[in-house]
C-alpha cells in the first residue's frame, strides 16, 4: 500500500472513532514533542498487569510456541 493510501485509510478510521482515549493516545504518538509524557495506565490496564503478575508467580503461563500452535488450531475450525 502506498504512503498516501495508508494515510487516507488511517485518517478515515480516525474520523469514524469516538474513542477519546484512543484519540488521545494517537495524538501523543503522533506529536512532535521532544519531551515524552508518561503514559498513565487505566484501572483496567493496572488490573490486567496485576493478574498477569499473579499468573507468572503461580507458574500459570504457556510458551509462545504453544500460543501460536493453539491459535493455528483454532483458526482451522
Amino acid at each position: 500500500m502506498s504512503t498516501s493510501k495508508l494515510q487516507e485509510s488511517i485518517i478515515l478510521k480516525i474520523r469514524h472513532t469516538d474513542d477519546e482515549e484512543l484519540l488521545n493516545y494517537l495524538d501523543q504518538l503522533l506529536s512532535n514533542k521532544k519531551e515524552a509524557e508518561t503514559y498513565r495506565l487505566t484501572d483496567f490496564e493496572k488490573n490486567m498487569v496485576a493478574e498477569s503478575q499473579l499468573d507468572y508467580l503461580k507458574e500459570k503461563t504457556i510458551s509462545n510456541d504453544d500460543v501460536i500452535s493453539r491459535n493455528e488450531e483454532w483458526l482451522k475450525k
